[in-house]
């Protein structure tokens, strides 16, 4: 007889006698990862399963040392059904066995009209209708820890695990078809969920303002190129610039803000949501419940960039990529968000998180490589000027006149003169 694979489920509940405030960030440091991600990618899933095995007492383990620290898990068989999403308060949850649906059903803890659709399929129905598994779909990969080393199991205690299991993530599972799957739509004014699945991150974000760059940097350098070319015809006729040209920049450093200004906060607020850069990246701006912003919001947003920039080492920017929301300085401040071109009031909410294509990764490197050619660039003039002013200083050594010598030959000629006469 073969073995029956098990799941461990993380409620999301804690123990009574513990508190959440220390429970979280002690669950966290048992599955070696930041709190921050422990929130964002379990917390606001679960129930969600974090270890499939046909090893039980290695998943007994497990449950042991989650409960040490306050954490609810609960074993599940897979024996029958296949891991599915539940739609939970409104946001798709899981992915849990089948079982555990049916479990929490029959005790009286979720209706028996819940919305459940299986891992890999997008079609979404009450959980008394025969639900078709997906076909080809891999289950282990719907997981959210796939890997746990069977030699460091926690001993029983009641404040801390003994000995901490190495876990990683997963990939999300592929969708059967070519567009991603969908849960339930989002009730109208709901604030959305937190997740990497519902709003884009740092690198994608940083992507598509890589390309907004690119695209207001065509006009801006032919503006200021061209008063630098008037500049410099000025400078070698030698002629003063004049008020005029003086004047034009400062217009051109106004219009450069009002026109990066214009560009962020009309696109942003526009009917994509979206300026080009974002449009080709998949990602969109919107207010906390998933709405279009308005043009004042947007406003508002542009500027706070400000702030944002303000922060040193760019920590006001990189807190898109560790909050629950991927919300960023100015993002926080302007009540917004970024999320997934698919995310919308009325809509199937995504089960699956997009992957970043690859010409993502390819805008993301060009401002490394503009950083890098940039200073070998200025390390190349710097090289060339102290050799110029080498060069000069031994030119102007060899061609100095000898003072003594001629002075002597000057005596020596009215000596002379004065013999003769």
């Amino acid at each position: 007889m073969e073995p029956i694979k098990h799941a461990l489920v993380l409620t999301g509940d804690v123990l009574p006698g513990f508190e959440a405030a220390k429970v979280w960030p002690a669950l966290a440091a048992y599955f070696r990862m930041e709190p921050e991600r422990l929130k964002a990618e379990l917390l606001t899933r679960a129930p969600i399963s974090i270890k499939e095995s046909e090893d039980l007492a290695k998943l007994r383990n497990l449950q042991d040392g989650a409960a040490a620290v306050g954490a609810v898990t609960e074993l599940q068989s897979m024996a029958e059904g296949e891991n599915v999403f539940v739609l939970v308060d409104g946001t798709p949850r899981g992915p849990v066995p089948h079982a555990y649906v049916e479990e929490r059903v029959r005790s009286g803890a979720w209706p028996s009209s819940i919305s459940i659709a299986v891992v890999g399929s997008s079609d979404w129905r009450p959980f008394l209708v025969p639900v078709t598994p997906a076909t080809e779909v891999d289950q282990q990969a719907t997981v959210a820890f796939n890997t746990l080393s069977p030699e460091m199991a926690p001993a029983r205690s009641a404040s801390t695990p003994a000995a901490t299991p190495e876990m990683r993530m997963s990939a999300a599972a592929p969708a059967p078809t070519p567009a991603a799957p969908a849960g339930p739509a989002m009730a109208a004014g709901a604030m959305l969920p937190e997740g990497g699945i519902v709003h884009a991150g740092f690198w994608r974000r940083f992507a598509a303002y890589s390309l907004d760059s690119l695209i207001l940097m065509i006009p801006f350098l032919i503006v200021f190129g061209l008063l630098a070319y008037l500049s410099f015809r000025a400078a070698m006729s030698g002629e003063s610039p004049g008020g005029m040209i003086l004047l034009f920049y400062f217009l051109a450093y106004v219009g450069a803000i009002v026109g990066s200004w214009l560009y962020f906060a009309k696109f942003e607020s526009g009917a994509n949501q979206a300026t080009p850069g974002k449009r080709i990246m998949g990602i969109k701006v919107t207010n906390i419940s998933g709405e279009r912003i308005t043009f004042g919001r947007a406003t508002g947003r542009f500027f706070g960039k400000i702030v944002t920039g303000i922060i040193p080492l760019g920590i006001g920017w990189m807190l898109a990529g560790w909050t629950g929301r991927k919300q960023a300085l100015h993002d926080m401040m302007a009540t917004t968000c970024v999320v997934f071109r698919g995310v919308e009031p009325g809509r199937p909410m995504p089960t699956v998180r997009p992957k970043m294509p690859w010409y993502g990764w390819v805008l993301n490197s060009l401002p490394i490589l503009a950083t890098l050619i940039m200073f070998a660039s200025w390390g190349y003039m710097m090289s060339q000027l102290i050799g110029m002013g080498s060069r000069d200083m031994d030119m102007s050594d060899t061609q100095m006149p000898d003072m003594g010598t001629s002075d002597s030959s000057s005596l020596s000629s009215s000596s002379s003169g004065v013999d003769e006469a």
